[in-house]
């Protein structure tokens, strides 16, 4: 696995700049703002991700500047940089018994999710939060890849298929697990050392690190077997619990995230 990561590629420049300018808080955002107006295509892809029905806006946000007073630097640099990798990587799922689509959803929900839990709690977590939310998932193109070159695609999807927990069969057959992989991954990318060190933890129930802790109840809520079930939610539960969390503003988060679930369907 650390052959394949190694072998990335770079990300775009205008990824690296907008990566760069997000790290350094003495970045103007009218700066900002230029780099991603620079490139009409990811300017697209933001402003169709930020539409997305989950976030409740009241009226369409058409303009990059308006994009980032909403939803904050980090999160449009989280939007930015999915965008890029999933154009960087040969994407096939089907070890995972789903698309591309399907994916970027489930972080779309686990995203949301954090922002609607945290905006109330802690507001100075929320940026690393939302960007490892919504990236998180995307340790699995690169170690679905692994899978389907080793030939153990279908045996790897029957198991999935039959309910086994994804993390223990990622590490069965890959000695790691999809999120440590995007942790290596946005390591290559030198992305900030706080947020690799969350997705790297993010599976490790018995993590001291506040942000894995959050991130771990996300993926116990939100997963790619099942979304806000009774069962799923049990077992966030039993998380918030452990980890001292607060499960109220949870409730009301998920609440909010039904809601808007039904009003889509």
């Amino acid at each position: 696995m650390i052959d394949e990561i190694k072998s990335l590629p770079p990300l775009p420049s205008t990824i690296v700049r907008i990566q760069q300018m997000c790290m350094n808080s003495d970045t103007e955002i009218s700066d900002l703002v230029k780099v991603i107006e620079s490139d009409p295509m990811l300017s697209a892809n933001i402003l169709k991700a930020v539409n997305s029905p989950l976030y409740g806006m009241s009226r369409e946000i058409s303009a990059i500047p308006q994009a980032i007073m909403l939803f904050g630097v980090s999160m449009i640099r989280g939007f930015a940089a999915a965008n890029a990798i999933k154009k960087s990587i040969a994407v096939d799922l089907t070890p995972y018994n789903i698309g591309i689509d399907e994916l970027s959803h489930i972080s779309t929900l686990q995203s949301t999710l954090v922002r609607e839990w945290y905006r109330h709690i802690d507001k100075s977590m929320l940026p690393l939060l939302q960007s490892s939310a919504f990236l998180m998932e995307l340790g699995k193109l690169i170690t679905s890849l692994k899978i389907i070159t080793s030939g153990e695609s279908d045996t790897f999807a029957s198991e999935i298929a039959q309910g086994k927990s994804i993390v223990d069969v990622e590490r069965c057959y890959l000695g790691l697990t999809s999120y440590e992989a995007a942790a290596m991954m946005f390591e290559h990318w030198n992305f900030e050392s706080a947020l690799t060190e969350a997705l790297r933890e993010a599976v490790h129930p018995e993590t001291l690190n506040p942000y894995a802790q959050v991130l771990y109840v996300l993926n116990r809520a939100i997963n790619i077997y099942s979304v806000l079930t009774e069962e799923s939610l049990s077992s966030a539960y039993e998380s918030i619990e452990s980890f001292g969390l607060n499960r109220s503003a949870f409730d009301e988060a998920v609440l909010y995230l039904q809601s808007k679930q039904q009003g889509k369907a």
